[in-house]
């Protein structure tokens, strides 16, 4: 019995380093775009939420942007919702804002951007392709570029207040 158990443990073993070395190669291999302060902003090709038409977004923006990836079960995002609306309508024809719907169910999305007047172009990622290739860690999660494409700041929570956004979006005009 006790040889069994030995093999076993050993097979166990095995297999844990066999998982470590997996994952050590995937983390030195992985080159897959994560979008930082500094760089360029990955692409993306996406549906409208209304299903009018696609948002796309390449890395030479017409002007700086704003994009804000939200989901209507994120408890932050219907905070900042309100700051995302009025700060479109401040700084609309000077900085272009998209919203990025990931990881939720398109009909109650349509509905939220509704009720808080989220009047920007809006992608619907239901299935949540972004959120490797931007590197997403939490919602809400915004990106404020400027006009040669490069990420010039980046939130990964929700902007506490107005002055917050406006002044990561500064960044982006200046």
């Amino acid at each position: 019995m006790s040889r069994l158990k030995v093999a076993a443990q050993l097979g166990a073993l095995a297999l844990v380093l066999a998982l470590l070395g997996l994952l050590a190669w995937k983390v030195v291999e992985d080159n897959g775009a994560v979008a930082r302060v500094g760089e360029p902003i990955p692409s993306f090709d996406l549906p409208q939420l209304d299903g009018s038409g696609r948002v796309v977004v390449d890395a030479s923006p017409a002007r700086p942007m704003v994009i804000n990836f939200w989901a209507t079960w994120c408890g932050p995002c219907r905070d900042e919702a309100p700051l995302l609306a009025s700060a479109s309508a401040k700084y609309r024809g000077r900085v272009d804002f998209v919203g990025v719907d990931i990881r939720d169910f398109n009909g109650d999305a349509r509905a939220f951007a509704r009720r808080y007047g989220l009047r920007f172009p809006m992608a619907y990622d239901g299935p949540g392709s972004l959120w490797e290739p931007w590197g997403i860690t939490a919602l809400p999660e915004t990106f404020v570029i400027d006009g040669s494409g490069r990420i010039v700041a980046h939130q990964a929570r929700a902007f506490a207040d107005q002055t917050e956004l406006d002044d990561a979006i500064r960044k982006a005009l200046s």
